[in-house]
């Protein structure tokens, strides 16, 4: 049986540069769908999803891309969203990944960079750095339970499934327990690029998980903060027996 085509949303309202990336997209095997304002975006991706990945420029009409994050956020915590756009300033940044982005790339960009972002994203097979993946894909630590096939996280906090992102930073601290790891490991491991995205993106990464997996997100027991150097987990991790 033939897989069926990843299909990415792209909101774009130039239009050149929308061709543009929808026939590299496309060269690459993904489905595309196009809508040219934050209006059009939303009804795409109510009537004519479900979508791998949502690609989303800021400065849109109708509705901007913050606006646009937040609306599809509160209806669906999964599909993942890359912002693209030339919006480079570091508050940009943080408003774009606090609205519900997974990723943020800023205008002008090579098109290997965006394809390497896409399939990072896009691919569930590169959940694990090679040779991590333990035998039993259920972890539990404290009152959590981590599914790392379903990406299902369940603790005091609540059920939660994560986007493939959010996947890919936890399982780089659960299964590297007591490390020290640096936002340029997280970066090149995760994101799969070299020192290229603000440090932000991972500093808001983290603050999302601990609010998956923490009691108190301001004082975390699991996730911490290692000053000057990056952060480390601290959770006792355990497989799932009789799973």
């Amino acid at each position: 049986m033939t897989e069926a085509k990843k299909r990415i949303l792209l909101v774009e309202d130039e239009p050149n540069l929308a061709f543009n990336i929808e026939f590299n997209l496309q060269s690459e095997g993904y489905e595309v769908v196009l809508a040219s304002d934050g209006k059009e975006a939303l009804e795409c991706f109510r009537n004519e999803g479900p979508f791998t990945l949502i690609i989303l420029d800021i400065m849109l009409p109708e509705i901007n891309g913050f606006e646009v994050a937040s609306i599809i956020r509160q209806e669906d915590k999964v599909t993942q969203i890359l912002m693209l756009t030339a919006r480079a300033a570091e508050k940009d940044v943080i408003q774009g990944l606090e609205r519900g982005a997974d990723d943020y790339m800023t205008k002008p960009f090579s098109f290997k960079e965006l394809l390497l972002r896409i399939r990072r994203m896009a691919d569930r097979s590169d959940l694990f750095s090679p040779g991590q993946k333990p035998a039993n894909s259920k972890l539990s630590w404290g009152d959590i339970t981590w599914d790392m096939d379903s990406l299902e996280l369940n603790s005091s906090q609540g059920h939660h499934v994560l986007t493939v992102l959010e996947a890919k930073v936890l399982n780089e601290f659960v299964l590297n327990p007591e490390t020290i790891l640096t936002r340029k490991h997280l970066l090149s491991k995760v994101w799969g690029v070299n020192g290229n995205v603000e440090t932000r993106t991972v500093d808001n990464f983290v603050m999302r998980l601990r609010k998956y997996i923490e009691r108190n997100p301001s004082k975390p027991e699991y996730l911490k903060s290692v000053r000057g150097r990056g952060y480390k987990f601290c959770g006792d991790v355990n497989p799932e027996i009789g799973v």
